[in-house]
């Protein structure tokens, strides 16, 4: 009974395994024919032109492909097979859409004409059927190749219409046409009908181009009812169009339109809140469509769309006026012209307890705002006989150019004019110390005054802002100054180093732009508009301190090079004379005398040039300055000398004395005012005496104090020059090696 049953337990496992076989092989090959049907169909449909149905079919095969009914064994084989004619049926369906699209939507320039055209037909003849242009998107989307047909799209849209559209703006515009066979015209062209033009020239357009996209391309009209369809997923289509052309049209926009229409002015706010209401009415009609997404997220807000372009004006307005005002002073220092004009000037003279808050660097002002208080021009040719033509206005900021003044006129204080004259800014309350109205006048070049009001103006609107902006635009005005730094010295080297006034005339041009910002600085704080909350904050960050010191820092470089290198300019000719030995001798003696000639020259030249350039304490102090170092090297030639004879020392007297000619550039009221700039003047003429002296007299002079400006070791040297070594000599240098003997008292009656 046991093995029947087995044997009946085996059969039926048999049985029951074969129908499983069977019903496997019975599905699989059920599985396989509706595969084969859906490529039959798929073929029929492609045919008949039903796209829609074509790619409803190839939707429906690859699902099946997902969970076919085949064992493990076969699958890979057969699945392969299977995906290929998938993917080919894929491909011809793309490849027919795409043939499709090209037919109903064509972009091409308007013959004999300007501008550009869009086509779009709403239906396409096919050999056996007509295809809808709703039926082309609905299958793209079928088969996920709607992001590359909307992104080639996007790249005619801005080819062909947006860009040109702007491009021309002033000019074009953009209209619809549609006939009764089912197809419309968008054109982008130049507007015949001038009474029609749209007061907005690039919004309304823009409007235009994307309902006719959104119409006429993700709807359609309807072949039976002759009227408009929108498809169902048209906001859908417009979304993922809009992500795809968003950044490029916002670029666009900005870069062909909103950049240039950003004001440049305060007063031109107004109208561009009109353009700002014409981006947010844009942006509404955008959204409505679905180009665009609803704001939802702040900062990504800012980031992305036209209407947070707008909002940011201000901070556009202040890029744009920091760009304008640094390419309007760059042309202004690229200027290879250089006029002068004069400035007379009152400069306080402090009590004696406010004298020693004043900055006593040679050359260079104090910076106390009262040193600037008045300003004068003079509208006189200069010694680049040059006139200066033009002025800026300071409106605003109350900065008086006075006029008028007589070349003798330095030491002026009593003109009642001069008294009457008003301060460079009405804001600034004067510095309390007693001062006395002592006019002194010096030259500045034709470039800062223009570059100075550019500043004003500049911070004159940058008072009408907010905070933020006012900073911005203050923020600008030191790119400004660095700007100047960077250009002025370099472009210019070589005429800054090889014409000396200009030279001068630059530094001078540097302390009067220091002096101006310290006036500029105090009024823009007052004035510049911020709560309360961040006064002190803003105020902390405005400071011209730094640039008013690097401005002076670039003044004092050049003057001190400008210094040196006239010295150096005396040294060579003094050099090319090879000192003073054997001046007895004819040949000698004329070239010791040209020398002189060529000394004096050069001082008279560079007193002629300066002038006017510097005011009169730089003036006579770099005069005397350079006289100092011709003084110090004749000095030392002379105390060089040895044993020489009577006759050389009369030339030596002679030579020497062509020198007390400079005496004639020093014309300040005063007694010996030479005496005051160049410290080795009277040296120079106890010299020259020395030289004439005899060895007696001179030691009568050393006894009696005169010669304190002589140490003990030039004296010896000058007695060992022009004395014989004699037992005279000798008694004369051991009682000089003693010291000076009244030298002690002198110091203490000084």
């Amino acid at each position: 009974m046991k093995p029947k049953l087995v044997s009946a337990l085996q059969e039926n496992r048999m049985v029951m395994q074969e129908v499983k076989d069977t019903k496997s092989v019975v599905d699989a090959l059920e599985y396989l024919n509706e595969i084969q049907n859906c490529v039959k169909r798929f073929q029929e449909y492609l045919a008949q032109g039903r796209i829609e149905e074509a790619s409803g079919t190839i939707t429906y095969m690859d699902s099946l492909l997902e969970s076919p009914p085949i064992t493990t064994e076969r699958k890979i084989q057969i699945f392969d097979k299977l995906k290929s004619q998938l993917s080919i049926m894929k491909e011809s369906l793309d490849q027919t859409l795409d043939n499709l699209l090209t037919q109903s939507i064509s972009f091409k320039k308007v013959d004999d004409e300007e501008g550009f055209s869009l086509t779009v037909l709403s239906s396409i003849e096919g050999a056996n059927a007509t295809a809808l242009l709703t039926s082309v998107f609905i299958s793209l989307n079928e088969i996920d190749s709607i992001n590359m047909q909307l992104s080639r799209l996007k790249k005619n849209v801005m080819k062909y219409l947006i860009v040109p559209l702007l491009k021309h703006r002033e000019s074009w515009d953009a209209s619809i046409e549609v006939d009764d066979n089912i197809k419309a015209r968008l054109v982008i062209g130049p507007n015949s009908n001038v009474k029609n033009i749209n007061k907005d020239r690039v919004f309304t357009p823009l409007i235009t181009i994307f309902k006719f996209i959104y119409t006429f391309i993700f709807g359609g009209l309807d072949p039976s009812s002759k009227e408009f369809i929108i498809l169902p997923l048209a906001t859908q289509y417009a979304s993922t169009f809009g992500k795809f052309i968003s950044h490029d049209l916002r670029d666009v926009v900005i870069s062909e339109y909103l950049s240039h229409v950003i004001p440049t002015e305060t007063f031109e706010f107004k109208r561009f809140d009109e353009i700002a209401h014409d981006v947010r009415d844009f942006q509404a009609e955008m959204r409505k469509m679905g180009f665009m997404r609803q704001s939802r997220d702040a900062e990504e807000e800012e980031e992305r769309t036209l209407g947070a372009y707008v909002a940011k004006v201000d901070v556009h307005f202040t890029i744009k006026k920091r760009d304008k005002l640094l390419e309007l002073g760059r042309n202004i220092m690229l200027d290879g012209n250089f006029e002068s004009e004069i400035i007379e000037e009152q400069e306080p003279e402090l009590d004696y307890n406010e004298q020693d808050s004043l900055n006593d660097e040679q050359g260079v002002k104090s910076n106390n705002i009262s040193e600037i208080n008045k300003q004068k021009e003079v509208a006189e040719k200069d010694i680049f006989a040059i006139q200066n033509d033009n002025d800026i206005p300071n409106d605003g900021w109350e900065v008086d150019w006075n006029e008028g003044w007589d070349e003798g006129s330095w030491d002026e204080s009593d003109d009642p004019q001069n008294k009457s004259e008003s301060l460079i800014n009405k804001n600034i309350k004067s510095e309390q110390i007693t001062t006395k109205k002592k006019l002194v006048r010096y030259s500045i070049s034709n470039k800062v005054k223009p570059l100075i009001n550019l500043v004003i103006k500049t911070l004159n609107e940058a008072c009408n802002l907010n905070s933020k902006s006012g900073v911005r635009l203050y923020q600008a005005t030191l790119d400004f100054f660095d700007l100047y730094r960077a250009i002025m010295p370099v472009f210019h080297y070589n005429t800054f180093s090889n014409v000396p006034a200009l030279a001068m005339l630059f530094r001078n041009d540097c302390i009067w732009l220091a002096n101006q910002l310290l006036v500029v600085q105090s009024q823009f704080i007052n004035s510049l508009s911020f709560d309360s909350e961040q006064a002190d904050d803003i105020k902390g960050k405005i400071s011209y301190n730094e640039t008013i010191e690097e401005l002076r820092e670039l003044g004092k470089e050049w003057y001190d090079n400008q210094i040196d290198k006239q010295k150096g300019v005396l040294k060579e000719i003094l050099d090319e004379m090879n000192g003073v030995q054997q001046i007895a001798d004819d040949d000698r003696f004329e070239a010791c005398q040209s020398a002189m000639n060529q000394i004096l020259y050069t001082m008279n030249h560079l007193s002629k040039i300066w002038k006017d350039v510097l005011c009169p304490t730089e003036y006579y102090t770099v005069l005397g300055e350079l006289i100092d170092s011709v003084l110090a090297c004749m000095t030392d030639y002379v105390e060089d000398l040895y044993d020489i004879s009577e006759v050389e020392s009369e030339q030596l007297n002679l030579i020497c004395k062509m020198l007390f000619q400079l005496e004639n550039l020093f014309n300040e009221k005063g007694v010996n005012s030479i005496e005051k700039y160049t410290k080795n003047w009277t040296k120079f003429l106890q010299l020259t005496d020395i030289l004439e002296l005899s060895q007696a007299k001179i030691m009568s002079r050393f006894r009696n104090g005169e010669l304190v400006c002589f140490t003990t070791g030039e004296l010896e040297g000058l007695i060992c020059a022009l004395f014989a070594d004699t037992q005279i000599r000798e008694n004369t240098l051991s009682e000089i090696r003693e010291g000076h003997p009244h030298y002690a008292e002198k110091l203490n009656i000084l």
